[in-house]
C-alpha cells in the first residue's frame, strides 16, 4: 500500500509541476505536449486508483482519456503540417 502512496504523491507531484509549466508556456507545441503529459498522468494515476480498488470501470475509463489523447496528437499534428505548407504555398 505504501507503494501505492509514494507512486501516487509522485504523479501529483508531476501534474503540479505541469499545470505551473502551462502558465509560463506561449507556444501552441509547448502547450500541447503539457496537455499530453497530463493525460498520460492522469492515467497514470488511474491505474494506481484501479489497483487500489480493483473497479474495472476506472480502467474503462483510463481508457477513453488515451484514446482521446492520442486523436487529439494526431489532429493536432496534422494542422500543425497543413498550415505550414500552406505558408510555404504562399
Amino acid at each position: 500500500m505504501s507503494l501505492y502512496i509514494l507512486l501516487g504523491t509522485v504523479l501529483v507531484l508531476n501534474l503540479i509541476v505541469t499545470a505551473l509549466f502551462i502558465l509560463g508556456n506561449q507556444t501552441r507545441s509547448g502547450k500541447m505536449l503539457v496537455t499530453l503529459l497530463l493525460s498520460t498522468t492522469g492515467v497514470g494515476v488511474m491505474f494506481l486508483l484501479y489497483g487500489v480498488t480493483k473497479q474495472r470501470a476506472i480502467l474503462d475509463v483510463a481508457l477513453v482519456i488515451v484514446l482521446l489523447s492520442s486523436v487529439t496528437a494526431i489532429v493536432f499534428a496534422k494542422r500543425l503540417r497543413y498550415q505550414k505548407g500552406a505558408e510555404d504555398a504562399e
